[in-house]
């Protein structure tokens, strides 16, 4: 995310002020004289503030490539069963340990949904379909996030071509990740192919603070004093909560070296030999999202039946 695009995923620091050197390695001591639950906030905002554990909590998913070596190190952070600085710390710490973990495979999942959905975008739509594989790794890693974003976006894009729709992969994720009038997850099904998106798909996504070296999608515990539990998917029968309504979930303006590794345009994805059509970057794409994040769907989907 460019810095100048203005921040609609981000989070608002609070700009209290603290002594210097709060922010000099360890956990910092906070000097007493509020509550308990006082030190504890205080804590938190220092502890999440910490860049550099968002960024290797960003690489470590990064790095985790096709079912190969984990990297999560969230759950080596302490964790101190009480109300105080220290405690708040090392909560906020891990929250943005994870927060960068959980981004990076969001954005590899937007990444992967583009290129899912273009090369399924054409006439030969039901042969790909049946031909191709969906490869589950389990381990909330970039290519986890790719090949999840992958496989929901290629039924999209087979059934916007099918619709008539106009090519928009961005248009058709926003679709994916919002809900019907009921609260329900947008899904499309191809009931002579037994595949669609969501339920009805293989895919399963991977969601915040979960342990990947466990390799099971039991969602961790919301540590002291926050209630909330990302996804990228909508709200409804799998009780998921809306990104857009998740501000504590950081989408921080990515540094250089990011930028620089997102600012490629492969000629064809690893999960097809298919030339893609996307002319933007990686970079671009992750942008756009951030950018368009809020916006509706501009039209109105079906299911294929």
């Amino acid at each position: 995310m460019k810095t100048q695009l203005k921040q609609i995923k981000s989070i608002v620091l609070s700009a209290l002020a603290f002594p210097a050197a709060l922010f000099l390695g360890g956990c910092p001591y906070y000097p007493g004289g509020g509550t308990d639950q006082a030190e504890y906030d205080a804590g938190f905002v220092v502890g999440f503030a910490q860049d550099d554990e968002y960024w290797q909590g960003f690489d470590d998913s990064y790095d985790t490539v096709d079912g190969g070596e984990i990297y999560y190190s969230g759950d080596l952070i302490p964790v101190l069963d009480e109300i105080s600085y220290d405690a708040g710390y090392y909560d906020g710490t891990w929250y943005a340990y994870n927060d960068g973990y959980f981004v990076a495979y969001d954005y590899a999942f937007a990444i992967g949904f583009s290129e899912g959905y273009d090369v399924a975008f054409n006439s030969d739509w039901r042969a790909f379909l049946i031909a191709d594989e969906h490869v589950e790794w389990l381990d909330g890693g970039f290519s986890d996030g790719y090949n999840d974003g992958f496989s929901e976006g290629r039924i999209l894009g087979a059934s916007d071509y099918i619709d008539g729709l106009a090519y928009d992969w961005l248009d058709a994720l926003l679709w994916y990740q919002d809900v019907d009038a009921n609260g329900n997850p947008n899904d499309i099904y191809f009931e002579d192919l037994d595949l669609g998106t969501g339920e009805f798909g293989p895919v399963e996504l991977y969601q915040y603070g979960t342990n990947p070296h466990d390799l099971v999608k039991a969602i961790r515990a919301p540590r002291k004093g926050r209630e909330f539990t990302p996804a990228i998917r909508g709200a409804g029968s799998k009780a998921l909560a809306k990104q857009a309504e998740l501000p504590e979930l950081s989408y921080r303006p990515l540094i250089t070296e990011v930028q620089q590794e997102l600012n490629v345009n492969p000629a064809t994805s690893p999960r097809s030999d298919y030339t893609l059509t996307l002319e933007s970057t990686w970079l671009d794409r992750v942008n756009a999202y951030n950018a368009a994040y809020s916006k509706k769907s501009a039209v109105e989907r079906k299911s294929v039946k």
